[in-house]
């Protein structure tokens, strides 16, 4: 019996232990290329709010956005044309109601879709949660949801 309460012991304080350690590593940023760094910061503090940060390599043409927290997105200037890639690549963002900011999209002329391209649908998952899609300047894939 006092094996037994022993073990259970070690059990408990290694992972106390462990998780009084934390998370190893967190999120930091993601970084994409795009033609012109202006147009693209602006689309995404249009579209998402995102703030613009302090850079700290001045003189090189990349923008910093804060997706809040320590988050960011970094805009890298440098791609001479309009990306390709799978439906499987994209950022998403999560906005309170789908069908507000379908209104914004449809107001301004943006095309979106649903996941399976689908166009002017939305895409609704099997937890309740609605998904559109479209794509910024450069044609990077963008989700939008109303996930919390």
């Amino acid at each position: 019996m006092r094996i037994k309460l022993l073990i259970v012991a070690a059990f408990i304080f290694i992972g106390l232990k462990v998780d009084a350690q934390g998370q190893y590593a967190t999120f930091n940023h993601v970084a994409i290329m795009v033609t012109n760094a202006d147009r693209s910061a602006a689309f995404y503090t249009k579209w998402f709010h995102l703030h613009i940060i302090k850079n700290p390599f001045p003189g090189r043409p990349i923008k910093w956005l804060s997706l809040g927290g320590s988050m960011q997105l970094h805009l890298i200037q440098g791609q001479k044309s309009e990306v390709t890639v799978s439906r499987d690549n994209h950022i998403a963002f999560s906005v309170t109601s789908i069908t507000d900011f379908e209104k914004l999209l449809k107001k301004a002329n943006i095309l979106y879709e649903d996941e399976d391209g689908k166009a002017g649908a939305i895409t609704t998952r099997s937890d309740g949660v609605k998904q559109i899609y479209f794509r910024d300047p450069d044609g990077y894939l963008v989700e939008v949801n109303n996930a919390r």
